[in-house]
């Protein structure tokens, strides 16, 4: 066992030497997706999300010419980026979401959002399904009020659970296949013995799929948070987050992807709630050709070879287990 992980180690220390000779055209390729912030605000304060204790970005909601200006870039290309509107915050508190959808996916987009599902009411359900929403993660922190409300602070369980069931009432009566639909619960030792009554749940209102993701103490929090919040952690050790035992020296986020803040700045990676390098601002030059400059594909490169602070500790970049998905029903 020990060998093996040294060879993987000699592997990953190999390819970060290798690294420094990766063609600067492979930064120069359009982003596979675009994570694009509504907004940065939200309406919970679950414990260990880096939105409502860490981030010290100023906050606020994206203009509708902005993003319709990032799409518009795209209307020429033929393997369009697929737009997730969701990083920081809850994008169900912007007014227009419906409109951001409606306008990427009528543009040749495939379009995704994950929400906490507190706002998502059966108009603005039927609103959504109409605008051609592509899949949506919706989120249910177990089967019982004591398992959700233990990490969605300022949650309501039935409310939730509520919302969910009408979103698919209304898939169904709009006679839809889209969009894909995922339940995503975070295994917690609050939910971790619920994982059979959400599956039926979920299958019984025609979900297609679950996502039972890890839960991680953080990327940003301190050591004294991540022993206060430990009692979140799941007793099973299978659904605990494997961190890497070797060191993996490479990051693909900066490579293939791309961020772009609410107020138009860009972001490294996913998770870069704050800053984790200055980069510019997307309004002078716009996306594409702000994304391919040598200022930004030098970041992006090093981001690559994971030389910030942030991706030394990042808890997903360094993760061998992020969770499981289960499909119900097939798209």
């Amino acid at each position: 066992m020990l060998n093996k992980l040294k060879k993987h180690q000699i592997f990953w220390d190999t390819a970060l030497k290798l690294s420094g000779f990766y063609p600067r055209s492979g930064f120069k390729k359009l982003p596979k997706t675009i994570n694009i912030e509504l907004t940065n605000m939200c309406n919970l304060r679950c414990p260990v999300c880096p939105t409502h204790f860490a981030m010290t970005r100023e906050r606020g909601f994206m203009d509708f010419e902005l993003f319709k200006s990032i799409i518009d870039e795209f209307k020429n290309v033929n393997l369009k980026p697929g737009i997730i509107m969701i990083f920081a915050g809850e994008p169900l508190l912007h007014k227009n979401v419906d409109k951001f959808v409606e306008y990427a996916a009528k543009n040749g987009h495939s379009t995704f959002i994950s929400t906490n599902a507190t706002l998502l009411s059966k108009d603005l359900s039927i609103r959504l399904i109409r605008a051609g929403l592509s899949s949506v993660h919706l989120c249910l922190e177990g089967m019982t009020k004591e398992s959700h409300e233990a990490y969605r602070v300022g949650s309501q369980f039935e409310l939730v659970k509520k919302n969910i069931e009408d979103f698919m009432s209304a898939k169904k009566e709009l006679n839809q296949n889209k969009p894909s639909v995922t339940i995503q619960t975070l295994l917690t030792s609050f939910s971790e013995n619920e994982i059979d009554k959400l599956i039926e749940w979920a299958k019984n209102i025609g979900a297609n799929k679950i996502n039972l993701k890890t839960l991680s103490l953080g990327s940003y929090t301190t050591k004294e948070m991540k022993e206060k919040y430990s009692y979140l952690l799941p007793n099973k050790n299978e659904f605990r987050r494997k961190i890497s035992t070797i060191n993996k020296t490479l990051c693909a986020m900066p490579l293939r992807d791309a961020v772009v803040y609410w107020n138009g700045e860009l972001g490294l990676c996913c998770v870069a709630f704050n800053k984790a390098a200055a980069l510019p601002n997307i309004k002078e030059k716009g996306f594409i050709k702000t994304f391919l400059s040598e200022e930004v594909i030098g970041m992006r490169k090093l981001g690559f070879q994971k030389k910030f602070d942030l991706c030394r500790r990042c808890s997903i970049g360094n993760a061998d287990f992020m969770g499981m998905n289960i499909t119900l029903w097939k798209d």
